[in-house]
C-alpha cells in the first residue's frame, strides 16, 4: 500500500498489528478518539499536518537530512538530545537515555502535559531559533525534595519548514539554587 493511498486503512493496520487503542493513538496524535475513529473509517480524511504526524508514526520520520540528526544522536557518546520545536524530544543518546538514566528519571521535564511550562518555552524557542543558532536552556526542577536544574545548549537546524535542535544536556544538583527560573536565551 502507498502511504498516498488510504492513509486511515494504513492508521488501522499500524494500530491493530502495534496492539494500541484508539485512545492510545488519539492522545499521541493531539486529537480525539472519535476522530480516529473517522479516519481509520474512511468516514473523515485527516488534514495535511495530521497526515504527516501519522506517516511519521507509522512509517518513520523519511527526510534524509532528520533520519542523519537522529542517527548521529543515538550513537553519540556525549549527552544529546535531538528536539523538535515544541521541545519534544526525538532522539536521545545512549548517555541519557534507557533504564537509570537521567531521561528516564527526569523525562517528564519535556512532556507539556506534565509540565504545562514547556508549551510557553517552546514558543520562546521557535521565536529566538528563527534568528539565533545556538540557545541556551534552564529548567530548575525539584526531585526527591531536592532542587536540581537542567542544563541544555540547544544548537538550531532547519530541514525544510521544521525547525529541530540537538541539545548538549546536562541534569544536575542545584544545591546553591544557581538556577531559580526557567529560561531560554541566545548564547
Amino acid at each position: 500500500m502507498s502511504r498516498e493511498n488510504d492513509i486511515g486503512l494504513a492508521l488501522r493496520r499500524y494500530r491493530i498489528n502495534s496492539r494500541i487503542n484508539q485512545d492510545a493513538v488519539a492522545r499521541t496524535l493531539g486529537v480525539s478518539q472519535s476522530q480516529i475513529s473517522r479516519w481509520e473509517s474512511g468516514r473523515d480524511r485527516p488534514r495535511a499536518e495530521n497526515a504527516d504526524a501519522i506517516e511519521a508514526l507509522i512509517w518513520g520520520r523519511t527526510q534524509p537530512e532528520l533520519a542523519g540528526l537522529i542517527h548521529y544522536v543515538r550513537g553519540a557518546q556525549a549527552p544529546l538530545v535531538l528536539f523538535d520545536r515544541t521541545l519534544a524530544v526525538v532522539s536521545a543518546s545512549r548517555f541519557l537515555r534507557g533504564h537509570g538514566q537521567p531521561l528516564a528519571w527526569f523525562g517528564w521535564l519535556f512532556d507539556p502535559q506534565i509540565n504545562p511550562t514547556l508549551i510557553g518555552l517552546a514558543r520562546r524557542f521557535e521565536r529566538l531559533a528563527q534568528t539565533e543558532p545556538v540557545l541556551i536552556l534552564q529548567i530548575p526542577f525539584s526531585h526527591e525534595a531536592r532542587p536540581w536544574a537542567c542544563h541544555g545548549r540547544l544548537s538550531v537546524n532547519r530541514i525544510g519548514p521544521e525547525l529541530y535542535s540537538i541539545g548538549e544536556m546536562s541534569f544536575v544538583r542545584d544545591e546553591r539554587h544557581a538556577v531559580t527560573r526557567i529560561a531560554l536565551f541566545a548564547e
